[in-house]
């Protein structure tokens, strides 16, 4: 379980504002194969518009709201999928 730890970085993180980023550094040995948001707020409403997208290179992931309302907390995970799983 230990590997996991070396291809799996997870971050948590307060809403973010409308037309803002977040970038971060996630530690991991390359590019990630996969970024994915997961809302960690009870969401209430259907009326609010939140656009999250998460861009990632060799060091870094960037989350973006492109939606017109600030989004609720979120966590971010990202992996490197180690060479068995490809």
């Amino acid at each position: 379980m230990a590997l996991l730890s070396h291809y799996i970085d997870s971050r948590t993180n307060a809403g973010l504002t409308t037309d803002n980023s977040l970038t971060f550094a996630h530690g991991l040995p390359s590019d990630p194969d996969f970024c994915g948001i997961q809302y960690i707020t009870n969401i209430t409403t259907t009326t609010n518009n939140y656009n999250l997208a998460a861009y990632s290179d060799a060091t870094n992931v960037t989350v973006i709201n492109n939606g017109n309302t600030t989004s609720p907390d979120f966590r971010v995970v990202s992996i490197v999928f180690h060479s068995i799983m490809r």
